[in-house]
């Protein structure tokens, strides 16, 4: 049952991931034109879906690590809660402003879709930061504390195990920036350009 729950979680937060990288992407080259709030709104999409599927590519290599008997299972929660202390600061950055955005868009546009969206922000938003005040301060103690190590001593295994967790945070987080990268080129290369009529009537927007 718990595995079911994990699958289903990791899978909902791949596709959310990839909405928003594809969402970025088909609005990338008109705000890229037009700049301003729009454009900075389009990056805080892209941190968000970068953290997203760092998180969930960080869970599939910890676990995988663990599985094969590359890292003891300690080890591989500690990967984890490093991922975590490095990806929450921009989750709570990025979904901060995407509120702030959306409630804006609620107030100067209307409609139901509007104020559902501006309220389902908002509860992620608070639950986030809720869920943060109550988890980083954990998780970032549990890091330094992992991460001692006596050079003087004989930690060469401990050495060993606390780079192959670095590794594999690393490479969770470039492989979901470019991931990221990837979906929003590949969608905004089938956007066509705005023309320079289009792009003064978006700017005066």
């Amino acid at each position: 049952m718990n595995t079911a729950i994990l699958v289903f979680v990791w899978c909902l937060n791949f596709g959310i991931s990839w909405l928003n990288a594809w969402g970025c992407g088909k609005a990338w080259a008109e705000t890229k034109a037009v700049g301003g709030w729009r454009h900075f709104m389009v990056w805080m999409g892209a941190i968000m879906a970068a953290s997203g599927f760092t998180w969930c590519i960080l869970i599939l290599l910890s676990l995988g690590a663990v599985g094969l008997g590359y890292l003891p299972m300690h080890y591989g929660a500690l990967a984890m809660k490093l991922g975590y202390v490095l990806i929450i600061p921009g989750i709570l950055f990025s979904g901060l402003m995407i509120t702030i955005d959306s409630w804006a868009r609620a107030f100067r546009e209307g409609g139901v879709l509007n104020y559902g969206v501006a309220t389902y922000n908002t509860f992620a938003q608070v639950h986030n930061t809720m869920s943060a005040m109550s988890t980083f301060g954990d998780a970032l103690s549990d890091v330094v504390s992992g991460f001692k190590i006596d050079l003087d001593g004989e930690d060469g295994l401990k050495l060993a195990l606390v780079l192959a967790v670095v590794a594999i945070v690393a490479l969770s987080v470039v492989a979901g920036i470019l991931l990221t990268v990837l979906i929003i080129k590949r969608t905004a290369a089938n956007d066509r350009l705005l023309s320079l009529g289009e792009m003064q009537r978006a700017r005066a927007q």
